[in-house]
């Protein structure tokens, strides 16, 4: 009965496990794997590359991007950011905005529809980040993300809670 169980609980897990890995777009897949090859070179250093410019690099490798796309992930704006995302501004959506005026990015409005690949820009009370999805947990309201953040000095790998204000877009 106990080996029963056990091969159960085995092929349960594995069924699970590769439906995850089917439903992830190809594309998304390959997000993935450029963020970890290339992502420490990139952004070796957060001075040398920020979140925004890891993100542009990345993106770079599936699409060429216009000074216009690159300023709109970059939010360039002389007005308020806050004031912005109480407007509901499109500036303040980042890698969102420029990849869906772009035509190359799917809007991701629902949480339980973001996938690893992913690329988010969010907004707490005090800064702005963005990055690309490694995880995401609905339970917690957490996502885990390749990004070139202060605390990593760069690259790397680090957990965030979903704010109010999160926009998230998946390449097509």
């Amino acid at each position: 009965m106990h080996k029963t169980l056990l091969f159960l609980f085995i092929l349960l897990t594995t069924a699970i496990t590769y439906a995850q890995e089917i439903s992830i777009p190809q594309k998304n897949k390959k997000v993935i794997e450029s963020v970890i090859q290339f992502g420490p070179t990139i952004a070796s250093t957060y001075e040398k590359a920020v979140c925004t410019e890891l993100v542009i690099n990345i993106i770079e490798k599936f699409s060429p991007l216009t000074k216009t796309d690159k300023s709109r992930i970059r939010i360039i704006t002389n007005e308020n950011v806050y004031s912005l995302l109480k407007q509901n501004s499109p500036i303040t959506k980042g890698v969102y905005y420029a990849l869906t005026s772009k035509g190359i990015g799917q809007p991701i409005d629902l949480l339980s529809n973001v996938l690893p690949g992913d690329f988010v820009q969010f907004w707490t009370g005090t800064w702005g980040h963005c990055g690309i999805v490694k995880t995401i947990d609905l339970n917690t309201k957490t996502m885990e993300l390749y990004s070139s953040f202060p605390s990593t000095r760069g690259y790397g790998v680090q957990t965030f809670d979903i704010p109010k204000y999160c926009y998230f877009v998946r390449l097509r």
